[in-house]
């Protein structure tokens, strides 16, 4: 959709005159900086009028940088999150077919303490007819349909691997933000008068702080 609206000028065009008569509101008119031969600071597209100025050198190259971010964290996911298939509800015998539990061995090998593939693809089996097999249908709960409340069933006698698959599954950031906002909180929290504040006070503070939403049991 947005590959669409990036090369459909008429988008554009809306938006530019949205644009303009929002920055007429505050008595700026529509126009363009004084083009240079050679200019390193800023993007500087040759254009005829502000329109086509605007559009070359903020609209397009923002829309690409868009795009691209969505088409490398989204469209091109890491291997690791082959392991949501793991979760009841959403376990299809078709996706968990030899090549995938092949492809989610390797994405998590690091992670399986040593585990050989045959074992791994065994258990990955034994945990989709658990949750398959209408034989026992009455013997077991109903299928979780989150992360994390699929955890507290995968039994770390029974399924192992298939445990450590979800936990690191489980942590992995949707985006930056949280870590981010870590950053953000140790800067504060750390300051150069209170530089000697140990690890643990330091870890619980950070956590105090970034989930302020929680009520804590003193």
């Amino acid at each position: 959709m947005l590959q669409n609206e990036r090369n459909d000028i008429t988008v554009w065009e809306a938006l530019y005159d949205k644009a303009v008569n929002i920055a007429r509101t505050v008595g700026v008119e529509p126009s363009m900086p004084r083009s240079n031969g050679r200019q390193r600071n800023r993007p500087n597209v040759p254009a005829d009028t502000p329109s086509e100025f605007w559009r070359l050198n903020m609209y397009l190259p923002f829309t690409d940088h868009l795009i691209t971010d969505l088409s490398d964290r989204l469209l091109q996911a890491n291997e690791r999150y082959l392991a949501q298939n793991l979760i009841p509800s959403q376990i299809q015998k078709e996706a968990i077919n030899t090549t995938n539990i092949v492809r989610l061995y390797e994405a998590y090998r690091g992670c399986l303490g040593g585990t050989d593939e045959a074992t791994f693809s065994r258990e990955v089996r034994k945990w989709v007819t658990w949750w398959t097999d209408g034989a026992l249908a009455l013997d077991r709960p109903q299928a979780p349909e989150t992360l994390l409340g699929t955890l507290p069933l995968a039994n770390e006698q029974y399924y192992p691997n298939v445990r450590r698959c979800l936990l690191v599954l489980l942590t992995m950031p949707v985006s930056t933000a949280t870590a981010e906002r870590s950053f953000s909180t140790m800067k504060r929290l750390k300051t150069y008068l209170r530089s000697t504040m140990t690890t643990e006070r330091l870890s619980g503070l950070g956590l105090m702080n970034i989930y302020r939403d929680m009520k804590i049991d003193y």
